[in-house]
């Protein structure tokens, strides 16, 4: 039935269709937690200081939404707080740098063309990470499940100013090269490279450096050498440092006033199960992907996955917001979309293909309601409860349509009569332009792969070496 995957005909529809859905869904806005990120990217390639006193009156003057906390705290040496990491912003530069050209400078610190730079930053390390997915699994249908059942398409499409396709784009990198290196693990430079990509992971979010301690798995092989891992991530890690050095005057990254961990009691079943962004609740397809991880060969991938999940668990369980604020779900998981992967991967290979079909069709259709019931239903940060949840996403199947008249694209290109806009015929072709170029750029790193031995799921027993 999917003879044409992996065919110039299968990339080539892959390209098209990837066009048409991100047309009618891709925001490219920033707002929240964005402002964060993107005000970085201002005060440090414009203003070159981190004095956020114009970015944050910027913002204010572009009416984006925001929570004012956020943008009034100061720190203890009197500086105007950033509780963001800069990684998104460092990794979003070459686009920013390329749009303030166009834009003739920083003056309009919102102008369309600098926005739509990070959101599109955004958008191809989602893509990416949806490419590195491919060549980790070699799977049509656990592309779609990890796309479209998870976060990940709320984060992708609806709110590609988070950091979150930058996190799991870190972490997928990490994963991705752990495991296709691994037989190398006794040489000095891959203990430099994990450290380096964790550092990366930390830059992004700093929970996420957490994972760089899947490598000590591999402690045995490395010996001495696995001390390396340590500077190199420190070195990575740095702008962060020298950000928060200039900001709080401290090394360490810090958290807003009351928002510090609250390991006991924690709330660390209600991150799982609970109707409040629960993890298995809004996005099962994630706990069909635990359950994969029995079926997964070698031990290595299994206690990485094992170690990560248990991690991300008790950070997320121990914050005073433990269900991630107003967010789509669980979107604080989504850096473990690479082992999601992995697991659905595991769990497909052994059901009947027609049990597997109809589970990941029963998965996007609940995200899909989800999506429609957060934004039309739910619409503010409370807890729905299970059952206002299912009736939500009863209520959630007429406002389906309006998922496809949110994008920018079909906005400026199709829906301006009927949504009483004007057309804004040059901003659409550009952005449309953009985001071809970045659907080609994820088909091309999901393409360009060695002939065979590309994907981490192992046959049989792992024999990449003892500890």
């Amino acid at each position: 039935m999917w003879e044409w995957v992996g065919t110039r005909r299968g990339w080539l529809l892959a390209l098209g269709l990837g066009t048409v859905v991100v047309a009618l869904t891709f925001k490219p806005l920033v707002e929240n937690d964005g402002i964060g990120y993107f005000s970085y990217l201002h005060t440090l390639w414009v203003d070159h200081d981190f004095n956020f006193e114009d970015e944050y009156r910027a913002a204010l003057s572009a009416h984006v939404t925001l929570y004012p906390a956020l943008i009034e705290s100061r720190t203890q040496i009197g500086q105007l707080a950033n509780y963001f990491p800069i990684g998104p912003a460092l990794f979003a530069t070459p686009a920013y740098l390329a749009a303030l050209i166009l834009a003739g400078g920083g003056g309009d610190q919102y102008a369309p063309a600098l926005v739509d730079s990070f959101a599109l930053a955004s958008l191809l390390a989602g893509l990416l990470t949806l490419a590195i997915a491919w060549r980790l699994t070699r799977s049509l249908a656990v592309l779609v499940g990890v796309g479209l059942a998870t976060p990940f398409a709320y984060y992708l499409l609806y709110e590609p100013s988070y950091s979150h396709t930058f996190s799991a784009l870190a972490s997928s990198l990490f994963i991705l090269a752990w495991w296709r290196l691994r037989g190398l693990s006794d040489r000095w430079w891959w203990w430099v490279l994990m450290g380096a990509l964790g550092g990366v992971m930390a830059l992004a979010r700093w929970q996420d450096g957490l994972l760089l301690g899947i490598i000590a798995i591999d402690v045995g092989r490395g010996r001495w050498r696995s001390l390396l891992a340590i500077p190199a991530a420190l070195a990575v890690f740095s702008p962060q440092l020298l950000a928060d050095h200039a900001l709080f005057g401290t090394w360490l990254p810090q958290r807003p006033a009351g928002q510090s961990l609250q390991v006991f009691p924690g709330h660390y079943l209600q991150v799982l199960i609970s109707s409040y962004h629960g993890l298995f609740v809004w996005h099962p397809i994630t706990a069909a992907a635990v359950l994969g991880f029995v079926f997964v060969p070698g031990w290595r991938l299994r206690a990485a996955f094992a170690y990560a999940f248990l991690v991300e668990t008790a950070i997320n369980g121990a914050l005073p917001d433990w269900w991630g604020g107003f967010a789509f779900g669980a979107r604080r998981f989504l850096d473990l979309t690479p082992f999601w992967a992995i697991g659905l991967a595991a769990l497909s290979r052994k059901l009947p293909p027609l049990l597997v079909r109809i589970g990941l069709l029963a998965a996007v259709a609940w995200n899909l309601l989800l999506l429609a019931n957060f934004t039309y239903v739910i619409k503010t940060d409370h807890d729905p409860g299970y059952l206002g949840l299912i009736r939500g996403q009863i209520t959630a199947l007429r406002f389906l349509p309006h998922l496809l008249t949110q994008g920018a694209i079909g906005r400026d290109l199709l829906w301006w009569p009927a949504l009483h806009l004007a057309p804004h015929w040059s901003a659409g072709l550009w952005l449309t332009g953009c985001v071809v170029a970045a659907l080609a750029v994820a088909l091309f790193a999901a393409r360009h792969h060695r002939a065979g031995g590309d994907t981490p799921l192992p046959s049989g027993p792992d024999r990449s070496g003892a500890l």
